[in-house]
């Protein structure tokens, strides 16, 4: 009897499982529209609007500072929360809801300033909420399937995300501005909404008693905030390899997020490239990078980590010196998609690497301090790069961007040992 009752409920599960899987392909291909829209044309109609340098870089920065501030309390508070579902859908539902006055940014007097105040705000409940997911994903999927589902879902992201933005662009060029960019984030907030319609169907494959209520302790949660930068601190002195790793990661992302803001500036101010061909750059290096993953597993396997990780770092360190000696949108489109092809690699071997430093015991907080370290970088890169190019123009600013770029690289060689394995 006892058998038969289990063999039901395993039955169950992968019903449950496999509902889920089907809603969880759904779900991430409206994200992919989603990112197709106003993840890749957001900051164009920015500068289209007339934003400055500098906002731009705020427009990366201020978000950062927030994850920042949050990440430690946002883990907190979802892991007190009993149904990791039920806190998925509302943390979603009070991000993507901020996504609706993107839509009508032209109508307010300073409609730049506006789209600035959008995105920090929207990265108070995105920091609870893609904490959230991950932890929900663990309910909804049995272990030997979820790596398999990841990689699907990566896949079906990239591939929407990259025939979005194609198609968005040529439209774009087709339609009367702003008239074109706001049925664009209109899009983008639909189909947003759409993502989390299909999330409030999603089932944990196991039961939990949701009659135990779980007190949350709001006032420890906020004070979390100040603690979160002792705990770093600890943790740096108990052990000084893993500092030192932090070190080189802290400034090889902060040489990418100096000269982030200024390739889409200078694309559209000095090269006066379309929409189209944004886009095309962006399809590029999406493309580039989904099909060169394997490459990257098997030079991986062959010359490891380290070495691995050197050759896609010293291929992101010069795009921005190469991106500036580039005019015509065949060329910027070509290195772009040279680009993705080396951030495939970087993303494949900076967690591999990353992986080396981190003891069984204290894996949540070195990934969570991890995740603070590159915030970090995000927050003040920008702010340098644009205020920077107000003094000296944009060109220099990428040479800059390549220099602390190869620092970072060769901070990483020093710091990531030769013999160890992940």
């Amino acid at each position: 009897m006892d058998f038969g009752t289990d063999k039901i409920k395993r039955r169950l599960r992968e019903s449950i499982a496999l509902r889920n899987i089907a809603l969880l392909y759904g779900e991430i291909a409206f994200i992919g529209i989603l990112n197709g829209t106003i993840g890749t044309y957001l900051g164009i109609f920015a500068i289209r609007l007339g934003a400055s340098n500098s906002l731009i870089g705020l427009m990366s920065s201020l978000p950062a500072l927030i994850t920042v501030l949050l990440m430690y309390p946002a883990s907190q508070l979802v892991n007190l929360w009993k149904d990791k579902i039920e806190i998925n859908k509302w943390t979603f539902l009070f991000t993507r809801i901020l996504y609706l006055p993107l839509a009508f940014v032209p109508y307010f007097p300073q409609p730049a300033l506006f789209i600035l105040i959008i995105v920090t705000l929207l990265a108070i409940p995105a920091t609870s909420a893609n904490i959230a997911f991950n932890v929900m994903f663990i309910d909804l999927i049995p272990s030997y399937l979820r790596a398999t589902i990841l990689s699907n879902r990566n896949m079906l992201l990239m591939f929407i995300q990259t025939f979005t933005s194609t198609l968005v662009g040529y439209l774009l060029d087709r339609t009367k501005f702003p008239i074109n960019f706001q049925v664009v984030m209109f899009i983008g907030f639909v189909a947003s909404m759409m993502s989390l319609y299909l999330m409030t169907f999603l089932k944990p494959i196991r039961k939990f008693n949701k009659s135990e209520r779980v007190s949350i302790d709001w006032k420890k949660i906020i004070f979390s905030i100040g603690t979160q930068f002792k705990d770093i601190i600890n943790i740096f002195g108990e052990d000084q390899a893993f500092k030192k790793f932090q070190f080189a990661t802290f400034i090889f992302y902060l040489g990418l997020y100096i000269p982030m803001p200024l390739f889409g500036i200078r694309m559209v101010r000095e090269l006066h490239f379309s929409n189209f061909i944004i886009g095309l750059t962006s399809t590029s290096s999406g493309l580039a990078m989904a099909l060169s993953y394997p490459f990257w597993n098997k030079l991986g396997k062959k010359i490891g980590v380290r070495n691995a990780l050197f050759w896609s770092n010293i291929g992101i360190a010069f795009y921005p010196f190469i991106f500036i000696m580039l005019r015509r949108p065949t060329e910027i489109i070509a290195l772009s998609a040279l680009g993705g092809f080396f951030s495939a690699g970087f993303s494949i071997f900076m967690y591999m690497a990353l992986l080396i430093f981190l003891p069984l015991e204290k894996r949540a907080e070195y990934l969570a301090i991890n995740g603070i370290i590159s915030n970090v970088s995000l927050t003040i890169g920008p702010i340098i790069g644009t205020q920077l190019s107000n003094i000296m123009g944009v060109s220099p600013i990428f040479f800059i961007g390549t220099a602390v770029r190869i620092i970072g690289t060769y901070l990483y060689l020093k710091s990531i040992p030769r013999e160890r394995s992940v």
